[in-house]
């Protein structure tokens, strides 16, 4: 696979030298994560290691799909998969599902607050943008859309935060290029959001949360309530049971109000409802009902629903084959802005309507073949009316910008996993999309895992993957203002590709009670998609034009390193450690919003004789540019968030969190960032 990769002298040269630099910029960070991991392997000895069963070795038995779209064990999952269960969310201070991402190597999301309502438009995977469309944002495995409530940007954006964080039971990533099983924007990889299962028996959880902080001022300006604090809460309750032997259900409702962290204190509101039916016809055909509803509201220029309804069925005929129907439709309603608002009045929705099949057959011990095929439409229908002043300073609409569009991909994709000599298993995959706009598309990938001893794992990826153009980029038929300039569409533009590749190694010490993972990665995009200066101007004021073009191309490359422990002992603590670099080759210059250097430590104590416990998390971001020729840029900053518990009962819990406890500004003058928070919460069972 990696030799599919077409690489100039000079950028061989440039890689090499790279990598030396990272090893030579690392030097300062070396001492500190070895000093970390004598301490904790020294806590692993003093506690033995003669458990039969510790948490690591349970963690390591835990199901992962989202790497191959078949179960494997995480240990024998042959493309690099991490996994956060909800022990580990539980762990963190997170009101939402970025910030419980932000301890993962290789995610940045530095330039967002844990919020509710607060866009995480800058959020990066090994550099590569999710609001952009780089990295596939996938619920129960099934396609999201959806901007302001989950923390995106304008109608076009996609965020990671549509689902509240207490309907997570766990979190799927898999970096690195992945259009061989998922398609368009799998480009630096997937993030699976599994929400909680139908539970076996009559089970009950509720909880609430208040919290209060104040916002940083910005440079000089300091916002319209300083000195006085804004509030965050939230509340849920969830109940499940079965209905028969064969069926059982689920309901979860969430509650989350904040007020933004802008100039003005501006109330955010949403409301989330999830129901789950399951049922089990016979032993070899199960099937499940799903529906998520969510209305959102932002008082001062936003409303967003959103609605999914899915079903599927699996059929196992015999104990060798597995086949899976599956499909859900989804819709995302917005209306932003207001008439006159300057930044325009935008209102309609956005959708996506699937059906898939997938058939998996063990050939043998040794041989699984997994074929499968997509029907997949993507609806865009809204109006934009765009607002300027004249002369005489007067508010006027100055056109409208109409979408109404149906994108349809056909796909088909075939992987085989095979293992050899019983350590050593390869997984090649080939998807074939056909796009209604862009035509046909085919992307390999190549994985491979080899166990070199019992408890060390060497593994290793190289795929293509590509992307579409968004919505914004290519649908609307007239400029749309945008602070200061216009927006011009460009229906020519081309999907965007890469070519990545990754190696790590994973190593298990101690009885399975400490893990070190140590990888590399690289990514090289071709036909990026920018905003270029035009020599148009457009509406009343003249103002300067920008369109979308593929100039671009673009690496980003890095070493990722974590540890984590897991022991039956009072303490536990994980370490991750990133260095990214990237280059606008057109420019030569590092993208944006892209820091070198990010590294995160959780430990976490329980004195489970007193029911009391407490955790912390300390993160450390290197300065990032923030303009495109490297002059402004959000300076390095450490943040510490920590939380302290009690258990009332075994029932009940009651959390005091503190986040940004020592009020960094976050290196980020230039924006109204959020200081010292306070959150106290209670959760209760039954």
């Amino acid at each position: 696979m990696i030799t599919m990769i077409k690489q100039t002298t000079r950028a061989k040269y440039q890689q090499s030298s790279m990598i030396a630099g990272i090893f030579d910029y690392m030097g300062k960070w070396i001492s500190t994560i070895v000093a970390v991991i004598v301490v904790l392997a020294a806590s692993v000895a003093f506690a033995g290691d003669n458990e039969a069963e510790n948490k690591g070795t349970t963690r390591l038995k835990d199901i992962v799909v989202t790497g191959t779209r078949t179960p494997h064990a995480l240990k024998d999952v042959p493309v690099e998969t991490v996994l956060i269960n909800r022990e580990d969310i539980e762990r963190t201070n997170a009101q939402n599902a970025m910030d419980v991402l932000k301890n993962i190597p290789g995610i940045d999301s530095s330039v967002h607050d844990d919020v509710f309502g607060t866009y995480t438009w800058r959020a990066k995977l090994r550099g590569l943008n999710f609001n952009d469309g780089y990295g596939l944002i996938l619920i129960d495995g099934q396609r999201a859309m959806g901007c302001g409530q989950s923390g995106g940007m304008g109608e076009y954006g996609s965020g990671l935060n549509q689902i509240p964080v207490d309907m997570i039971e766990r979190i799927e990533v898999v970096k690195g290029p992945s259009s061989a099983l998922y398609g368009s924007d799998a480009m630096a990889g997937v993030i699976n959001i599994i929400t909680k299962k139908t539970p076996k028996k009559a089970t009950g959880s509720a909880g609430a949360s208040y919290g209060w902080y104040k916002v940083k001022e910005k440079g000089e300006t300091k916002p319209s309530d300083d000195g006085h604090s804004r509030n965050i809460s939230k509340t849920y309750v969830s109940y499940g049971d079965k209905i028969s032997d064969s069926f059982g259900y689920l309901l979860h409702y969430n509650y989350d109000s904040a007020e933004d962290t802008g100039y003005d204190p501006v109330k955010s509101d949403r409301h989330s409802f999830m129901g789950k039916l399951d049922g089990e016809l016979s032993e070899s055909i199960d099937l499940y009902l799903k529906c998520e509803l969510s209305d959102y509201e932002k008082m001062d220029n936003r409303q967003e629903d959103s609605y999914r309804f899915a079903a599927g069925i699996d059929f196992r005929p015999t104990d060798d084959d597995f086949i899976s129907f599956k499909g859900y439709t989804y819709t995302w309603d917005f209306t932003h802005g207001d008439i006159g608002n300057k930044y325009g009045y935008k209102y309609g929705d956005v959708g996506y309507d699937q059906a898939e099949i997938q058939y998996t057959r063990y050939l043998s011990d040794w041989n699984v073949l997994t074929l499968g095929g997509e029907v997949q439409t993507q609806g865009i229908d809204y109006v934009i009316h765009n607002y300027a002043k004249d002369e005489e300073g007067n508010i006027k609409e100055t056109g409208m910008v109409t979408v109404n569009e149906d994108v349809k991909t056909s796909s088909l994709y075939i992987q085989d996993e095979i293992t050899l000599f019983e350590d050593f298993t390869i997984v090649a995959g080939l998807r074939y999309d056909d796009h209604s706009t862009f035509g046909s598309e085919v992307n390999p990938k190549l994985s491979l895992m080899y166990k070199l001893f019992e408890n060390t794992t060497f593994r290793a990826s190289g795929g293509r993957a590509f992307k579409s153009p968004t919505i914004r980029q290519l649908y609307y038929d007239v400029p749309y203002l945008h602070y200061g300039y216009w927006n011009k569409s460009n229906p020519d533009l081309k999907p965007e590709t890469a070519i990545g590749y990754s190696a790590s190694i994973e190593q298990w010490l101690f009885n399975q009670q400490v893990m070190f993972n140590l990888g590399y990665f690289r990514t090289d995009v071709e036909d990026m998609v920018i905003m270029e200066d035009t020599d148009m101007t457009y509406g009343p004021g003249d103002d300067p034009v920008k369109e979308y073009k593929n100039v671009e191309e673009a690496w980003t490359q890095g070493i990722e390193f974590m540890c984590r422990t897991y022991f039956d002992e009072d303490f536990s603590a994980s370490l991750s450690y990133t260095y990214t670099d990237s280059e606008n080759k057109e420019t030569g210059k590092e993208l944006t919003y892209t820091p070198k250097h990010v590294l995160s430590i959780l430990p976490a104590y329980e004195l489970e004789k007193y029911g009391l416990g407490t955790s912390a998390t300390v993160s450390y971001i290197g300065k990032q540019y923030t303009n495109s020729d490297n002059t402004n840029e959000i300076d390095a900053h450490t943040v510490v968030d920590a939380k302290i518990y009690k258990n009332l009962s075994d029932k009940a819990k009651l959390s005091f969190e503190a986040d940004n406890i020592f009020d960094s500004d976050k290196g980020d003058e230039g924006n109204f960032r959020t200081g010292r928070t306070f959150t106290v919460k209670l959760d209760v069972s039954f």
